[in-house]
């Protein structure tokens, strides 16, 4: 009896050790995956923030860029405007013209609408994390810079009509050149008066972004040098060893008609057809 009483309980015995065994394996595979997961959520979090905060960086480079551009040609404003248009026609056209075709030019502002998108589409997450500081930092930065794009690029639009249009109607303008006929238009000085301006207003943009997205990187834990050094990586040129395709190489010469031999069938109807017509 004592027998059987020992094999009954070391056989729960048994089933016990093997329901605790699972359990305590079963725990250890789940937290394991939940600790994973979250690690690797936390690492796309972190790489859709430096995508976000290298989109803003970047917008700011370009800004930089054109008012590097921008400085000659309001030094070149500033020198024309100062020199009576009469004198200025004693120089050589060609020199005048490229003078002035140089003080008059702009570029458009642009960015990468892809971080964005991805910043957008990951709202909610962030949201979910309390990171409301860093969405509406970021959110702020992005309507910044859409109506920075949009404003400038607007301007430039219409500077550019402004001269589209008295060189498309030379007769309407004085001036002994094309160039001239832009420098005695009221509205063209004024354009090439507010140059300087322009940039002033170009160069608080850029470093407004800047400070910006500096509080961003303050806010979601990310320093100056990591946003560096992915936006060097970013950049970085992928360097394979086949060589890139040139556009030279797919432009082959025009289809002449007598080597159109496929479409004979069609030629040898029209031609019975016209050969028709001219019977009747």
């Amino acid at each position: 009896m004592k027998t059987e009483l020992k094999k009954h309980t070391g056989f729960w015995k048994q089933i016990g050790m093997i329901i605790i065994g699972t359990t305590i394996s079963l725990v250890f595979t789940i937290g394991t995956s939940i600790m994973l997961e979250r690690r690797e959520r936390a690492n796309d979090r972190r790489l859709s923030a430096l995508m976000v905060m290298g989109t803003i960086e970047d917008f700011a480079n370009g800004i930089d860029e054109i008012v590097v551009q921008q400085q000659r040609c309001d030094t070149l404003c500033a020198w024309l405007l100062s020199v009576p248009v009469d004198e200025l026609e004693l120089m050589p056209k060609e020199t005048l013209q490229e003078l002035m075709f140089d003080a008059v030019s702009n570029s458009f502002v642009s960015f990468d609408k892809a971080a964005e998108n991805i910043f957008s589409n990951n709202l909610e997450t962030w949201k979910n994390l309390g990171n409301f500081q860093f969405i509406n930092n970021v959110g702020d930065c992005f309507t910044r810079m859409h109506n920075i794009e949009d404003y400038w690029n607007n301007r430039v639009k219409e500077d550019e009509k402004t001269i589209d249009d008295i060189s498309g109607n030379p007769g309407e303008h004085p001036g002994k050149y094309t160039c001239t006929k832009w420098l005695r238009n009221d509205n063209v000085r004024q354009i090439m008066a507010m140059k300087h301006n322009w940039n002033c207003w170009l160069q608080f943009q850029a470093e407004h972004m800047r400070y910006t997205n500096k509080q961003n990187m303050s806010v979601i834990g990310i320093t100056e040098k990591e946003l560096r050094e992915f936006m060097e990586e970013y950049h970085k040129e992928i360097v394979i060893e086949e060589q890139a395709p040139l556009s030279d190489d797919f432009y082959t010469s025009a289809l002449k008609q007598e080597n159109l031999y496929t479409l004979d069938v069609y030629k040898r109807q029209l031609d019975s057809l016209k050969e028709h017509q001219d019977h009747e």
